[in-house]
């Protein structure tokens, strides 16, 4: 599981859609496929419930999606104070 992995998760979830979540990491649509199935397949769960084009989250997709965003918001605050010091922002 690696940290992109996370986030590519999170925005999928957020958006509901793989396309635009591709869009919007700036990746192509095949490559975020296949890291969720990676993630999937590494988790030994399914995340996603595919409605045609959209898609939801299972039970597991939305447990998982609580504790990533509980992850990247406490990674967002662990690099705050040091966006002052160098002046600028950490992109993971």
């Amino acid at each position: 599981m690696t940290l992109n992995q996370l986030i590519y998760f999170q925005t999928i979830a957020r958006l509901e859609h793989f396309r635009k979540a591709a869009e919007e990491l700036n990746i192509s649509q095949p490559s975020l496929s296949h890291s969720m199935s990676s993630l999937e397949d590494e988790l030994g769960l399914k995340l996603f419930k595919r409605n045609g084009r959209n898609i939801t989250l299972t039970k597991y997709g939305k447990i998982f999606l609580e504790k990533i965003d509980k992850i990247l918001f406490e990674l967002d605050l662990a690099q705050k104070p040091y966006e002052t010091i160098i002046g600028n922002t950490w992109s993971y």
